[in-house]
């Protein structure tokens, strides 16, 4: 990564302060720290690799120098976006700004796994770490962590997966340029934030929701949570099941874990 080259790129941009580093612990966390000192609104922090990294439900995620994209982005509570009754969509923003910049940009076949990986060929692409931090009931600030797999070898092996990964360059057979890629990540974030309230966002994320029509069933740590026939996405951002039944039921985005129901 030369800084100064992928900082230069995104200065055409109306992001906040950018943050770029060589290596850091985790981009998360970084952000949580410019946002103490003060960093401005939609303020960016990327790094070319990342050695405590954070998934979903405490998972690590390690990014190597060069293989891969680890960047957060930081967000503040405003009129008509961002309040505490719109972060369920909050959590479908960054998997339809990269879902929609592999279909439109690479031709590749993007679905997101809700609530927010997103998954090439079935397979795990990039993943999603919603930080959201509280005063009582209202939100003082989000951190929108943003991992994707690059390079072949940014692909941990299969033992250390949860679930089946892939990179981009072997999805699309070539090389990608990281850095293109985070320039059409942030233009497609931009254009979806101003828009996540808006109709054509979850329509957007409905039509891009893997496993439609199929069994699949949600866990916590506590056990099942749920089961059911995917349905679509509700206007506030749920996971839409139907049972065997017939009946809808809505799940909120947290610490659930979606997997596919073995129905041989």
């Amino acid at each position: 990564m030369d800084i100064t080259i992928w900082k230069n790129r995104l200065l055409h941009l109306p992001l906040g302060d950018i943050y770029l580093y060589p290596e850091v612990s985790s981009t998360n966390l970084v952000a949580e720290e410019k946002i103490k000192a003060g960093a401005p609104p939609f303020s960016l922090v990327v790094a070319d690799s990342q050695t405590e990294g954070r998934g979903r439900l405490g998972r690590s995620w390690i990014t190597r120098a060069g293989k891969a994209l680890a960047l957060s982005w930081i967000l503040y509570p405003e009129p008509g976006r961002l309040q505490p009754e719109t972060l369920g969509m909050l959590s479908g923003l960054a998997p339809v700004a990269v879902a929609e910049v592999l279909r439109e940009n690479y031709a590749l076949p993007a679905e997101i796994k809700w609530p927010n990986d997103v998954l090439v060929y079935g397979k795990k692409a990039a993943g999603v770490l919603v930080d959201v931090r509280w005063n009582g009931c209202d939100v003082t600030d989000v951190v929108l962590g943003i991992g994707v797999n690059v390079a072949r070898d940014s692909v941990p092996p299969s033992e250390d997966l949860n679930f089946p990964a892939i990179s981009l360059d072997e999805a699309a057979g070539k090389e990608i340029s990281r850095l293109d890629l985070l320039v059409q990540i942030m233009e497609s974030l931009l254009k979806w934030y101003s828009r996540l309230v808006e109709p054509s966002f979850i329509q957007s994320w409905d039509s891009m929701l893997a496993f439609k029509g199929q069994q699949v069933k949600l866990t916590t740590e506590r056990g099942m949570r749920g089961q059911g026939k995917v349905a679509g996405i509700s206007d506030d951002g749920s996971l839409i099941l139907i049972s065997e039944a017939g009946n809808e039921t809505e799940y909120h985005a947290g610490e659930i874990q979606l997997r596919l129901v073995d129905r041989s």
